[in-house]
């Protein structure tokens, strides 16, 4: 028949998927099932064994079904029993004890009870989580039921104070789902629009297309009424109907009366009960298998096309999620060598194409990779150091003040070149800092560059081998640092040891002089109109008397100080107390730079004066180099700024050159190089290969769930494709037996 190819192909897809995990399988396979729903006390167990034709069930006074039941009947014909050579007709089997033939149903009935204190305690409390049992026999139509708690309303004992809701939940967990049919079991002695199974059924089935009513204790009604209505629809209208049955009441249950004698008493009642007679096809538990067995094979026909389709969708799915999560470690040492060996290479690939640009998942929102170390080296190091001018920093006080101390205690005559060369270096030597953090900043993007590509799946799945990896990676780039840290600070040191001052673009001490002759008479001019100054012209008398020549020695050197052969004075007219011109050595410019000190009290405090002595004084602790008192110890510090700016342009732009390279070719280029070998040396050793191939327990985890789930719906889908031949055969050998 029908059912007894459709629904042992269910019952043979729970089974797969059970054991596979239902979370595994994902919800949108639903099953068809039928749903056993009741209240406590509405004979929900009793029509259960009656189908059955066996007590299994655990029974008591309060809850009794704890856990759901998911019941496989299978029909196993006489003649199967009797070619089995002495096997038993009848017997069950638990899907947590596989392989174990139940033969005594009363064990049957304590293994149940077992499970569900072993999986939620001996307290009164429910849990979703199922019990599987299969029942073969020659008194049973083949179906799959599943027997879910009784709805109650009050908790006792240590049952929990929602334990309604809980077990309301439950059911309706099963029952919304379309695949599910809903066998609602409700007491002929009690109001039907009241009943719990149909008010749980209606809220899913408001029009009653897959729910099967079934009316208990028939025999107790009231004298004088019968539940005809009820089972002709007219009260709760069902599509699929009504089935009306006698169960066993307490007393035979207690004198341990069999099904089979409780068949017979129905039986009698039905015949005996001319009121049922017009209703005689939906009476009696017979009725009700038939009606259950046909109803739930026609449902699984109607779902089963969408329900293979599903299927081989999932399969295929769970075959790509397999392959994305890749193999498993290799058993042989030989393979494990290799997947080490070719995760260590793809990796210092990745590394080589991300610096090189060539990435085969290149930004289009940020710089990444090569160009972040392009932009350290260009916008970051080279334009910064090209924004570095020491002299904006060095005031003329400073220069002064190097003049004089490079002098010792001689004077200083000529153009000096010691205080040159000791400002030109303290200026140089401000740009170690710079250069030598330029290779901090671009070893810090090549360890970027390392993390994100650490991040890769592929690497990931493997913790030991991503950790191990990224430290020896770490350990290699400090390796390169060191080099280009050297290198960048021989380049100070040469920069430091030779002071050149006959390189090309260097600015000479010609262009000097009369670069800072030209600032000199600037100022001058400037000088020449302060308040104070003598009236009548005397400015103009100061700009033409004194312009200092400035000229060469045999040694090439300037000689400044040189006065003008018409003028036997080496200084100008200065302006003295009172607005007075006077004769002194100072010139406008120094007479800027001195007239503060000489107004206030800076002398005086060296020595005074006491009945015409002189006394003097100590020196102080810290002493500012003097006043400039002459033209040519102005031009001395406008001379040496200059120079100074000059040479320090010249090795400004050397160090913006040579760092750059200094550090692509100790640092950036040499871990590119060499970083796979380094990778090989440091992790390909026999002894390490085994443990960098574990795991990381998620995505072995993950790897176990997904080939489960492959191979769960790889035989349902085999099972389904093989189910025409089944059922051809099964008709066969039933003779067509419905």
């Amino acid at each position: 028949s029908l059912g007894d190819g459709l629904v042992p192909l269910v019952n043979k897809l729970q089974d797969i998927f059970s054991q596979a995990g239902v979370d595994a399988v994902g919800g949108d396979l639903e099953l068809p099932q039928i749903a056993v729903v009741g209240s406590q006390s509405s004979g929900k167990s009793s029509v259960l064994e009656a189908l059955v034709g066996r007590d299994f069930l655990p029974r008591g006074p309060e809850i009794c079904t704890r856990r759901p039941l998911v019941l496989q009947l299978v029909h196993t014909p006489h003649a199967a029993a009797a070619q089995a050579g002495g096997a038993p007709a009848e017997w069950g089997e638990f899907l947590h004890r596989p392989g174990e033939i139940f033969t005594e149903f009363e064990a049957i009935r304590e293994e149940i009870e077992c499970e569900t204190n072993r999986g939620i305690g001996n307290n009164k409390g429910v849990s979703d989580k199922q019990i599987r049992l299969k029942i073969c026999s020659p008194h049973v139509l083949t179906m799959t039921l599943v027997d879910l708690p009784g709805v109650t309303r009050v908790p006792v004992g240590d049952q929990p104070a929602d334990i309604e809701q809980q077990i309301r939940e439950m059911i309706l967990s099963y029952i919304r789902r379309d695949s599910c049919l809903i066998l609602a079991v409700s007491p002929a002695n009690s109001d039907l629009a009241n009943s719990d199974a149909l008010t749980l059924s209606r809220l899913v089935d408001p029009d009653g297309r897959r729910t099967i009513g079934v009316i208990t204790k028939l025999d107790i009604m009231d004298r004088g009424t019968d539940a005809c209505a009820y089972l002709r629809g007219e009260v709760v209208p069902l599509r699929l109907g009504y089935i009306g049955v006698v169960n066993r009441c307490q007393q035979d249950i207690a004198q341990r009366r069999s099904i089979r004698e409780a068949r017979a008493s129905e039986q009698d009642f039905f015949r005996h009960n001319s009121a049922y007679s017009e209703v005689a096809s939906k009476c009696g538990t017979e009725a009700l298998g038939w009606a259950v067995s046909r109803i739930l094979a026609d449902h699984i026909a109607d779902l089963l096309p969408a329900l293979q389709d599903k299927i081989v969708s999932r399969r295929n799915e769970a075959a790509r999620e397999l392959a994305a999560l890749g193999n498993g470690r290799p058993e042989d040492p030989g393979g494990q060598a290799a997947v080490v060996l070719e995760k260590l290479h793809g990796y210092a690939a990745l590394f080589t194409r991300s610096v090189a640009g060539r990435s085969e998942d290149l930004s289009t929102t940020a710089l990444e990779g090569g160009a972040r170390i392009h932009f350290v080296l260009q916008d970051i190091f080279v334009k910064g150091l090209e924004s570095l001018d020491p002299t904006q920093a060095m005031t003329e006080e400073d220069i002064r003040t190097a003049i004089q101390n490079a002098a010792g205690t001689k004077a200083v005559l000529l153009l000096p070149e010691e205080p040159f060369e000791v400002l030109v270096r303290q200026a140089i030597k401000k740009m170690t800092e710079p250069c030598q953090k330029c290779a901090r900043i671009v070893h810090d993007e090549l360890g970027r560059i390392a993390r994100q590509l650490i991040s890769n799946p592929g690497i990931q799945r493997y913790p030991r081998l991503a950790q191990s990896i990224e430290d020896a990676t770490r350990d290699f780039l400090a390796e390169g640092l060191l080099p280009a840290e050297a290198m960048i600070a021989s380049l100070m040191d040469c920069q430091l040891a030779h002071i050149n001052t006959s390189h090309p673009d260097f600015v000479g001490g010609s262009t000097a002089l009369k670069l800072a002759q030209h600032e000199f008479n600037t100022r001058r001019g400037v000088a020449g109109t302060l308040p104070g100054t003598a009236a009548g012209g005397d400015g103009d008398d100061i700009n033409e008397e004194n312009t200092n020549e400035a000229t060469m020695d045999a040694s090439g050197r300037h000689i400044l100080g040189e006065s003008n052969p018409n003028n036997s004075n080496r200084s100008p007219l200065r302006v003295g107390p009172g607005g007075v011109a006077t004769t002194n050595q100072k010139t406008p410019l120094a007479r800027l730079g001195s007239l503060g000190a000489e107004q206030g009290t800076g002398e005086s405090k060296l020595y005074s004066h006491e009945n015409g002595v002189v006394s003097l004084r100590d020196p102080p602790s810290r002493i500012q180099a003097s006043e400039p008192q002459t033209d040519e110890e102005v031009l001395q510090v406008l001379v040496t700024r200059i120079l100074l700016g000059s040479y320090f342009g010249i090795a400004r732009g050397v160090l913006a050159d040579t760092v750059p390279k200094a550090v692509m070719h100790f640092l950036v280029n040499s871990v590119s190089r060499g970083l796979q070998q380094h990778l090989i040396q440091s992790l390909y050793h026999p002894s390490l290969v085994p443990s960098l191939l574990q795991e990381h327990p998620e995505a072995e985890a993950a790897r176990l769930a997904a080939t489960a789930k492959l191979h769960a719906l790889t035989l349902a889908a085999a099972a389904i494709g093989a189910m025409p031949g089944d059922l051809a055969a099964a008709g066969a050998g039933n003779g067509g037996r419905r």
